[in-house]
């Protein structure tokens, strides 16, 4: 239960905060930079965190199995997602969403949204996404 909406075009991965558990839910970071790329995840923190030990382990080894799990990935190259079975997919329109809010964040950029609003749209509409939104910009400059 996530937003996470990706915009090559402006170079920006943009996340709600909202991390659900039993009867109530917390703050958390759902985006991550990985050497120059973003990475911004939807499904289970567990998974989530296989893949990144994998990932940041150089990807060696057996992919860890994951069942509940959809990321996008933002590059100077292109956005792309990454599903469940290990499916990496450019994503050749320049925009995508992924996560309970995906489909009405989506909805949001076809009818003119820019990314961040996307988002805020999909935490006014999905139960599972909301708290503060958070805009990552692929060219940050480290602090």
């Amino acid at each position: 239960m996530t937003t996470i909406v990706g915009d090559f075009r402006s170079g920006i991965l943009v996340s709600d905060s909202r991390c659900t558990g039993g009867e109530t839910w917390v703050p958390m970071t759902k985006v991550f930079r990985i050497g120059p790329d973003l990475f911004g995840f939807a499904g289970s923190v567990n998974e989530r965190d296989k893949w990144l030990k994998w990932h940041r382990n150089g990807r060696k080894g057996v992919r860890p199995k994951l069942e509940n799990f959809v990321a996008l990935q933002l590059t100077a190259a292109g956005l792309f997602e990454i599903s469940s079975d290990g499916l990496e997919m450019l994503i050749e329109r320049g925009f995508h969403a992924v996560g309970s809010g995906g489909p009405a964040a989506i909805g949001a950029m076809l009818a003119g949204a820019d990314a961040r609003q996307a988002a805020e749209i999909a935490c006014q509409v999905d139960i599972g996404s909301g708290g503060e939104i958070c805009v990552f910009e692929l060219n940050e400059k480290a602090q």
